[in-house]
Formats: C-alpha cells, structure tokens, sequence
C-alpha cells in the first residue's frame, strides 16, 4: 500500500493521496479507478460528464482511465483525501462476491467490471480509513472493506439491470449504460433546475422510456432520485460551512427556501436551521 506516491504509481499497488492547499489545479489526469472525497473545505473535479463539487460528507467514484482535473481555490487550506485501487483489485472483489470456490479455482481472472460512477454521501468508511492513516495504522483491511462495498453496490446494479425489459443482455447492457450516463448528467447538475427531458437527451431515450428505466435501476423516479441528492448535498453543506441556509438551499438547486425547509423536515426530521445548530453543538 503506498502513501502519497507519484502519479505514475498509481493503479499499481493500493495507494492514498491526501494533501491540502489553498490553491491548487491538476489538469487532465487518468488514474485507476478512485473514490474522492474532501475531509475540509471544497474541491471541484471535472469530468467529461460534467462538474463535481465535494464537501465533506460526499465522495465521487471515478472508472479506471477516466480522464478528469481537480481544482482548489479557498481562502483557508482544503484537504482531500483519495484512495486509488490497484487495477483489477476491485475486480478480484466483485469476482468473490458473486462466484463460488470452484469457480474462482478455475478461472482466477476476469473481465474488468463496469462500474458506474456515483456520487455518494455517505463518507464513514473514508473518514475511518483517514483516522487509520493519520494514527499510522495499516491500511490493508481498510482497502479491502471498500473493495468489497463497490462490489456489493455493483452486485445490485447487476440484478437490476437483469430485470429490464428487453430479451437480449446485450440490450439490456446498453440501456443501464445511457441510464448512467443521464444519471451522472444529474449529480453534475444538481445546482440547476435540470427538467427531466434534458437528462432523457443526454441519454438518447424519449422521456417516457427513459422514466421508465431509471426507476427499474434506481428504484424512485428520475424527480425523486434528484431530489434526495439535493438534500444529500445540502445536508452535507450543513455540515462543513457557516453558509445562510437560504444560500444553501439556492446552491443545491431548490427554489425557494419555504420548500427546502419543508422537505429537509420531512426526511431528516428536523429543519436545517435546527440541524445545523445540533451539529454545531454536538
């Protein structure tokens, strides 16, 4: 496991990057695949698909060769934090995950798994694996434990794609593939009133057929899927500034304030100026 090496490393060996800077760029880079997130501050990566801001409180997966640049501009020190898989480690993961003994004694190789990027917004296994890092522990269960929950994730994409409607796999293949990109199109947008239309074009599917497959992938609604990342963000914003409410409910996209009090509520059962003043005094 390395710390800290150089960018030619990576994708060798398991590997963390954590740094801090007040002003930084990194233009054009394609690593193995990556999980990103920001322990303080704000940092903004961008991909092919779109902008991605990260506080603390959300971590963006990136595929293997995906190229993308990583910009920080703040007026106090931003650290991130990044674990980089040694390629095929999570392959070999997902591999454990879904066949038997006799299988991986046959064929101990694989093709590489296809996962879809995500933004997420639960951060415990990162923080931990930081907290592991800075005590000088080892990091080799760590890396093991996040292998293991993309392969799980990926698992569960997989029986869901099995479930489209269309006869052949390689059909249904390509549906969960445009669907992912109209996914990635909303997490990179979820500071626009993005209608659903635009997010159907981006994945070449007529509104009502790509509704259709979004919610057999993601179990809600293209609208529902949306509006709980907002929230997501929003709570996680919460967390790591001092910003107005209003300017945070502005930032992920809301309307109005009246109606991101009202929905914030309603799913993390307090309003957000109560939230943040229970945080701030935990």
């Amino acid at each position: 496991m390395l710390v800290n090496p150089p960018a030619h490393l990576f994708g060798t060996a398991n590997a963390v990057l954590s740094a801090r800077a007040m002003r930084h760029f990194s233009p054009a880079f394609a690593g193995p695949l990556s999980l990103k997130c920001v322990i303080d501050g704000s940092a903004t990566w961008e991909t092919a698909q779109g902008r991605y801001q990260l506080v603390p409180g959300s971590v963006l997966l990136l595929h293997d060769g995906e190229e993308y640049s990583v910009t920080v501009d703040a007026l106090k020190p931003v650290e991130t934090f990044c674990l980089f898989f040694a390629r095929g480690y999570v392959e070999d993961a997902y591999r454990v995950t879904v066949s038997s003994s006799d299988a991986l004694l046959d064929h101990p190789g694989g093709a590489p798994v296809a996962l879809g990027r995500r933004q997420l917004f639960d951060t415990t296994l990162l923080t931990r694996i930081h907290a592991r890092m800075r005590s000088g522990l080892p990091l080799d269960e760590s890396f093991a434990e996040a292998a293991l929950s993309l392969a799980h994730v990926q698992r569960d994409v997989d029986a869901r794609i099995a479930r489209l409607p269309a006869l052949r796999a390689s059909t249904r293949i390509e549906l969960a593939r445009r669907v992912a990109v109209a996914t990635s199109f909303l997490h990179a947008n979820l500071d626009r009133n993005v209608p659903i239309e635009d997010a159907a074009r981006e994945a070449a599917l007529s509104p009502f057929h790509f509704q259709r497959l979004f919610k057999a992938l993601h179990g809600v609604t293209p609208h529902r899927y949306l509006t709980r990342l907002r929230l997501e963000r929003a709570r996680a914003l919460l967390r790591a500034s001092g910003a107005p409410v209003l300017d945070v409910a502005t930032a992920c996209g809301f309307a109005s304030l009246g109606s991101f009090t009202t929905l914030f509520a309603r799913t993390f059962g307090v309003p957000p100026a109560q939230f943040r003043r229970i945080r701030e005094t935990a």
